[in-house]
């Protein structure tokens, strides 16, 4: 430590920028010459433990929808950068984008699955964070942040409908970006970080509805909203962020803690394509 804080004082942020720099080389390298293996014991105590099963095998024959799912979960408007962002989609995945507002949002909503009631309490971002998962384990499709997109999604909907894959997005870009930094269980912090490379990214992709992927990441998802639901009435959001005091609902407590384990766990039944990968340049 007194090593490290010497070199940091001495190079200040190219230290840290080396530093990062080597711990993705360490962790690609590590994950190349210790292949990842699910293993459900190692994750005692965790949602990765319960498994559910493929509903038929005829799921993995029938061709996708071709249809991204865009969420602006707020009554407030679309901002002009933001609806840039949205043309970019509708321009360049050559693929139709159905943008769900609170307009029509019941028009997808199942009668058998209403929304629970701490939904109305969510902030934006928390809202369209159960929406995406929703709707990926209800229909399928695709799914896209409001983020200018880079190239076609014709062939990634072709790669999935001619696999037996359960999803396709774009190669996470490194451990940086991974959603451990609040999860508890040790075992599952640390592979997420040496095996980033075999998920993908949080912003972007497409899934096949009802595959044990998105079941287990709905089923866990909605446990965790309804968990909130006595503190959500207390302390409802009241900003997109949900930076207001007392919000109880972590930033990717409902999204990336759960998403990103999954990956882990299914890594085999997911395709990577760089095609999805949106643009994270000024989008707000």
């Amino acid at each position: 430590m007194i090593i490290k804080y010497f070199l940091y004082k001495c190079f200040g942020k190219y230290y840290t920028r080396f530093a990062l720099l080597y711990r993705q080389m360490q962790t690609y390298a590590y994950s190349i010459l210790h292949p990842y293996h699910y293993n459900a014991s190692r994750y005692i105590g965790t949602f990765l433990e319960q498994t559910c099963e493929l509903e038929s095998l005829d799921n993995l024959c029938q061709p996708v929808d071709r249809v991204i799912y865009i969420f602006w979960t707020g009554e407030n408007e679309i901002p002009p950068n933001r609806l840039e962002c949205i043309h970019s989609l509708e321009r360049t995945t050559e693929v139709e984008v159905r943008l769900i507002t609170p307009k029509n949002l019941s028009e997808f909503i199942k009668e058998d699955d209403p929304l629970p009631e701490a939904y109305q309490y969510l902030s934006y971002i928390h809202r369209a964070d159960y929406l995406r998962t929703y709707f990926m384990y209800h229909y399928g499709g695709g799914y896209a942040d409001i983020k200018r997109a880079t190239a076609s999604w014709i062939k990634a909907f072709d790669r999935l409908d001619t696999s037996d894959a359960y999803a396709i997005g774009y190669p996470e870009v490194g451990f940086m970006g991974v959603a451990n930094q609040g999860i508890e269980h040790q075992e599952l912090k640390m592979d997420l970080e040496l095996y980033w490379r075999y998920l993908i990214g949080n912003c972007a992709y497409i899934c096949r509805p009802h595959t044990p992927f998105v079941t287990e990441w709905y089923t866990e998802t909605k446990g965790r909203v309804l968990a909130f639901t006595d503190e959500l009435r207390k302390h409802p959001a009241g900003d997109p962020f949900g930076q207001t005091k007392g919000y109880p609902v972590p930033w990717v407590k409902i999204l990336g803690e759960v998403f990103h384990p999954l990956c882990l766990k299914y890594h085999d039944k997911l395709l990577q394509d760089k095609c999805l990968l949106p643009s994270f340049r000024n989008y707000r």
